[in-house]
């Protein structure tokens, strides 16, 4: 099985790209953020998929999308105070949390919202580390200083301030595995570049982007990709994140 997440900046401007990625490397199932659409306009991605959705209008969304069937779902949690960043499927077996998370700011309001919104998931998430589970997303948050091109240039931004790297750690201490730094280890990956200056083809990126997976699930794990070159394709024109694929041994 293999799955992935994918931050698409808008699923009706990108969807040439998603079909494109969804049968060039064989997704079973996708993970979307930024959809920014409302659930009535979400777009026919593949025939052979089902889609549960959580959109709202020009601004943030989550949805799944399945060749497997979805047995169960949620849309939205305690957390999101009227944004739609959170979505639970239950889909061969596994269960599934698609979040993108609050970008936050420098200890203002929106930096609050990003903490409630981590403290109300960890509820959330705690009752299914003794499952097959996995959470992935975009969690903008930088973990670890391998994470992000220049550490000490990059000190002190959102995405990178203490509190939030600890967010990454707490659920790593819950017994959850960071698959793409298991899998690339010491290797500098990234998952996100700003469209400006040529980032992408500079390598100055952030990895912003996670699927953490029960224990249990880990150990299935087949491989890990981030195919670089959907965001190096200038037409049309593509998200400025990466796509995050893993394989299942399912």
């Amino acid at each position: 099985m293999r799955l992935a997440t994918f931050n698409v900046n808008s699923i009706r401007s990108r969807l040439e790209i998603v079909q494109n990625f969804i049968n060039d490397y064989n997704i079973d199932i996708l993970c979307m953020q930024e959809i920014k659409t409302e659930n009535k306009n979400f777009p026919l991605l593949n025939p052979e998929m089902e889609c549960v959705i959580h959109g709202q209008k020009r601004l943030h969304g989550v949805a799944i999308c399945s060749k497997f069937p979805i047995e169960e779902k949620i849309t939205g949690f305690s957390g999101e105070r009227d944004e739609a960043r959170f979505i639970y499927s239950k889909i061969a077996g596994i269960d599934i949390v698609n979040i993108y998370a609050p970008l936050g700011d420098l200890y203002g309001e929106k930096f609050e919202y990003k903490m409630f919104f981590y403290n109300e998931l960890f509820k959330f998430v705690e009752k299914f580390l003794d499952k097959d589970f996995l959470i992935c997303g975009d969690f903008n948050i930088v973990h670890q200083n391998i994470d992000v091109f220049d550490a000490n240039e990059w000190q002190g931004n959102v995405t990178f301030l203490p509190e939030e790297r600890a967010i990454l750690s707490k659920f790593l201490d819950l017994g959850l595995v960071d698959i793409t730094r298991e899998y690339f280890e010491d290797e500098k990956v990234f998952t996100f570049y700003d469209y400006r200056g040529g980032a992408v083809y500079k390598n100055r990126g952030l990895r912003l982007d996670y699927i953490l997976t029960s224990k249990s699930l880990a150990k299935k794990v087949v491989s890990v990709e981030i195919p670089l070159s959907i965001r190096r394709k200038r037409k049309p024109t593509p998200s400025d994140h990466v796509p995050l694929i893993a394989e299942f041994r399912i």
